[in-house]
């Protein structure tokens, strides 16, 4: 029962980041007090990590570009744990096959984006780096679709 309440919770969060407890809890068909203890079992257990907004960067002129690097496997957290601290890229994975880390960036201008691709040609970790440029983002930020 908790793991199918966790799951609602976190799908009707989805669909309104922004929803209150008793919203949730009428989403759920649960308890506004059995979904308000459940919110912080989820945030004291890491699942839930903060509450953030979903942003339209095309609509506010960011060019999206998909990065892909070879990086060797001895280096692999330094270098994702320097882009995860550039603001400028907001999803990171590290991945298997060739390339061994995959990132997408939501940069300011054609300059901006140059100069994180300087920097990462630069880095020493680094192996390759084969980037794309998004022409449209067709869908982003959707959440999966969680059982309920």
């Amino acid at each position: 029962m908790t793991e199918s309440l966790d799951r609602q919770v976190v799908a009707a969060l989805f669909r309104d980041g922004r929803a209150d407890v008793p919203s949730v809890a009428e989403d759920t068909d649960a308890v506004a007090t059995t979904v308000q203890k459940r919110l912080r079992a989820l945030e004291d257990d890491g699942v839930i990590a903060g509450y953030t907004a979903r942003i339209d960067y095309d609509r506010i002129g960011y060019r999206t570009a998909i990065v892909r690097l070879a990086v060797d496997l001895d280096a692999i957290d330094d270098v994702t744990t320097r882009l995860r601290e550039r603001p400028e890229f907001v999803t990171v994975y590290q991945m298997s096959g060739p390339f061994t880390v995959f990132a997408v960036g939501k940069f300011e201008d054609d300059a901006a984006l140059a100069a994180q691709l300087h920097e990462l040609h630069d880095d020493p970790d680094v192996r390759i780096v084969d980037t794309s440029a998004v022409r449209s983002v067709v869908r982003e930020g959707d959440p999966p679709a969680l059982e309920e």
